[in-house]
């Protein structure tokens, strides 16, 4: 349940930076890796603090 709730947020946080990262025409490769670990990095913090069980 816990990998189901860390792929639901991550999935959130890497649509919302795909959609801004297309806005802003930064589709580089490099562009989309870093949103890739920023959508990483956010989803394992605000799934912390939350304190999902």
């Amino acid at each position: 349940m816990e990998f189901m709730i860390f792929l639901f947020v991550f999935f959130i946080f890497f649509a919302i930076s795909s959609v801004m990262n297309v806005l802003f025409k930064m589709t580089e490769k490099k562009h989309w890796g870093m949103s890739l670990l920023l959508s990483l990095v956010l989803a394992v913090i605000s799934i912390a603090i939350l304190g999902i069980k």
